[in-house]
This record gives structure tokens, sequence and C-alpha cells, in this order.
């Protein structure tokens, strides 16, 4: 953890709630019930932690869950620290490779067939 502490300012717990609710209203046109409540939980969750750094590691994740909504099943637990876990991870990972490695993707993303030209 003190590892990921020492990276607590690489993304903004702005950013963070930002691409939590992008996540909720994605949920709120088409989703599930189920993934509807898991969004919304996950950004209750996140206001009253005020920080991205717990749920850049699975087990913190899922401890500060469990912590914050004791009432919630183990499943529900799972998915609400998954779905924040899974949102800091990716915006500190975009947040922290190098101009090369983001020209490479680029460059990939550009380059690949459609799945539609894909022969199955």
């Amino acid at each position: 953890m003190d590892e990921v502490m020492g990276k607590e300012h690489v993304v903004s717990f702005t950013e963070f709630l930002h691409e939590l609710q992008k996540e909720w209203r994605f949920h709120q046109h088409g989703g599930t019930s189920y993934r509807q409540k898991t969004a919304e939980l996950s950004l209750e969750v996140a206001h009253k932690v005020g920080s991205i750094v717990p749920f850049l590691e699975s087990e913190v994740a899922k401890q500060t869950v469990s912590r914050l909504l004791p009432d919630l099943d183990h499943h529900r637990v799972e998915d609400v620290a998954k779905m924040l876990h899974v949102i800091a991870k990716e915006l500190h990972m975009n947040a922290t490779l190098s101009d090369e490695v983001k020209s490479y993707i680029q460059q990939k993303r550009q380059h690949r067939k459609p799945l539609s030209l894909v022969k199955k």
C-alpha cells in the first residue's frame, strides 16, 4: 500500500468521481437494475471516502466497501468493490503510461481490423 499511497495525486478524486458518474449514467440507460444499484452504491462509497487511494488495491477496496456498507451481502460488496477498483486502476494506469506506450497503443488501435472483418 505504501507504493500506492505515493501515487495518490496522479489521478484527482474529481476525475474518479466523474468516471463513476459516467458509469452510473451508462447503466441508467439500459443496464440491469442490479448494475444500476451497483453503480449507485459505488458513487455513495466514493463520496464517503473522498479519495481514490483505497480503490487502487482490490482487497482494500473490498474492506472499505464492507466497512462503509455493512448491510450488503458478500456478492454485492464484491461487485461494488470491483467497479470502484477497475475504474480507479484504469484511470491510474492511463495517467502513468509513458508517451511512448500511449503512442504505441494508439498506432495498434489504428491498424487493427474491425471485429466485423475478423474471420470466425
